[in-house]
């Protein structure tokens, strides 16, 4: 398999010593999706707008198709983008909006009809080809954009968070959409959002970034089960992982809450990998749906019960959020209960087997 984009040790820089994105290295491959994720300002538009020329390279490489273009002009790149804000021609039909930059290419009209109507029939735009944008609804403004980047069948498709101005439910039927759509049209897709719920329903492969650096590049089942840093493992996941500050005891059999002096009895796999950190302060994390409050989980995790103060419930149909505290931090539990939860003060028990510790220095995963 082909790489369609390679990113080789790419830099951004401005012109007033701004390090926007550190040596950036990514090999994407034919016809996958890739989302770079991260909070605003984590250089993740930057790195698109890179690939699209949009933006200089300071240092490093951009290969495209097996031809190196840091210095080739966007509209010579073969890649198509769909922007936030549609960026329709109000004064154009559906039709003309998509046929453009076919049309300013002086591309044959038969060939252009044939890819309008071949575009239109993948999106369901047919009944809608005469009407204008202003007679369009925000998830048929987006699906003409895209369409307008079909036409153009390029290598790669670049798409900056083009669903974050649609509301909620738009959102989830346009995400079913994207993904039936690179399935049909087998391209490659680099996709940027700040929403880690796109990132998993979407990707094949997960970038994170903050401050300009790549935390981890993973599958989405990879990054959720297997966090690189403490990072991502508070970016990945709703509700994010719950964190416990403490340290491995001098046996290095038993992890020790830092405030409230709570013992958790180690696996025999973690009493391994802990070796090095007996007598140590480590971040202990666990996901939500990894905190039990039933009786059966409770008398097979009885050397990592605890005790929480439950401050409020959030119901949720077939689950329950159960926010409170344990010493200094707050938890959340994800209970797949229908009972009502009224107990203040509840005994709850983590799943050793599904917890992970970080190094509190470098915040990466102890492996």
């Amino acid at each position: 398999m082909s790489a369609d984009v390679i990113l080789k040790d790419v830099n951004k820089v401005y012109p007033n010593g701004f390090h926007a994105v550190y040596d950036f290295n990514i090999e994407i491959q034919k016809g996958e999706f890739i989302v770079l994720a991260g909070p605003s300002g984590c250089g993740k538009s930057t790195t698109l707008r890179m690939v699209a020329g949009l933006e200089e390279i300071s240092s490093g490489e951009l290969i495209i198709n097996g031809k190196k273009v840091n210095n080739v002009a966007p509209k010579d790149r073969d890649i198509a983008m769909v922007f936030q804000n549609y960026a329709l021609y109000a004064h154009m039909t559906v039709y003309h909006n998509m046929a453009f930059s076919l049309t300013i290419r002086k591309v044959d009209p038969v060939e252009i009809h044939a890819r309008v109507m071949k575009a239109a029939e993948i999106l369901g735009l047919v009944p809608y080809l005469n009407r204008k944008p202003k007679q369009l609804s925000g998830g048929q403004r987006q699906r003409v954009a895209v369409g307008r980047a079909i036409v153009r069948d390029p290598v790669v498709f670049l798409l900056d968070e083009p669903l974050s101005n649609l509301d909620a439910k738009l959102r989830g039927s346009m995400r079913k959409e994207l993904m039936q759509l690179h399935e049909r049209l087998n391209a490659t897709f680099i996709y940027v959002t700040h929403d880690q719920i796109e990132a998993l329903t979407l990707a094949t492969r997960i970038v994170v970034m903050k401050d300009g650096y790549v935390q981890q590049i993973a599958t989405p089942k990879e990054m959720f089960d297997n966090p690189e840093n403490l990072f991502v493992a508070g970016f990945i996941g709703t509700p994010p992982m719950n964190f416990f500050q403490g340290s491995i005891d001098e046996n290095g059999e038993y992890f020790v809450h830092e405030s409230t002096g709570m013992k958790f009895k180690l696996t025999a796999h973690q009493q391994e990998i802990i070796g090095n950190y007996i007598g140590k302060r480590v971040t202990m994390a666990t996901r939500a749906e990894y905190i039990y409050i039933d009786d059966a989980h409770l008398a097979d995790n009885k050397e990592s019960t605890f005790e929480m103060n439950i401050d409020y419930v959030e119901y949720l149909g077939a689950y329950n959020l159960l926010y409170g505290n344990f010493g200094d931090e707050q938890i959340i539990s994800k209970v797949y209960s229908r009972e009502v939860i009224e107990a203040k003060n509840t005994k709850l028990c983590l799943d050793m087997n599904n917890v992970h510790f970080f190094d509190i220095e470098t915040t990466k995963r102890i492996r």
